[in-house]
């Protein structure tokens, strides 16, 4: 369901995995809030209302969508070429096998791991600095081993890449 604060357009989604209140703006600048499945609603939105000015002044730095559909078919075969040759580069170097690639055009997730194996990638991957690249492709493949974000999860991550966590914090401003 959409809400409106002013001229903000957002949306809430309740979510039993949440432990916390957490405002997302993704590069097509919807705005969603994602609360705890108890958590009131009138407190959420109260929670919009004080975190309006950070929200636009994010908005603000996001431009106009430019990974359009037609954007994507431009730089798809590009984005195929580079992101299989590193995931190919770290799969060798982690000792890991996998079974299908794909490169998609996706807003919300830079990558993904399904339990057939099988690895997708946002092509917007090539746009990001190489450690940021490489930091995604090593969470995905990680989670050949480890199909959740656990302690030992982490701790493969941590093994290939040690600075994972200030990546983490940089991908959330992409």
């Amino acid at each position: 369901m959409l809400y409106y604060l002013y001229m903000l357009q957002y949306r809430i989604k309740k979510s039993s995995k949440a432990k916390r209140v957490s405002i997302r703006i993704d590069q097509n600048r919807q705005v969603t809030l994602t609360m705890p499945a108890r958590f009131p609603e009138y407190l959420a939105k109260q929670f919009i209302v004080q975190k309006q000015a950070w929200i636009e002044e994010k908005l603000a730095t996001i431009p106009d969508n430019i990974y359009t559909q037609e954007h994507y078919k431009q730089h798809k075969e590009k984005a195929r070429k580079i992101i299989s040759a590193r995931v190919q580069d770290w799969a060798q170097i982690m000792g890991l096998s996998y079974n299908r690639l794909s490169i998609r055009h996706t807003n919300t997730r830079w990558g993904s791991c399904s339990s057939k194996r099988n690895l997708n990638f946002s092509y917007k991957l090539i746009f990001l600095d190489p450690e940021l690249m490489d930091y995604v492709i090593i969470h995905e493949l990680a989670h050949l081993v480890e199909m959740n974000h656990s302690k030992r999860f982490w701790n493969i991550v941590a093994t290939y890449c040690p600075d994972y966590s200030d990546y983490r914090a940089r991908l959330r401003n992409c």
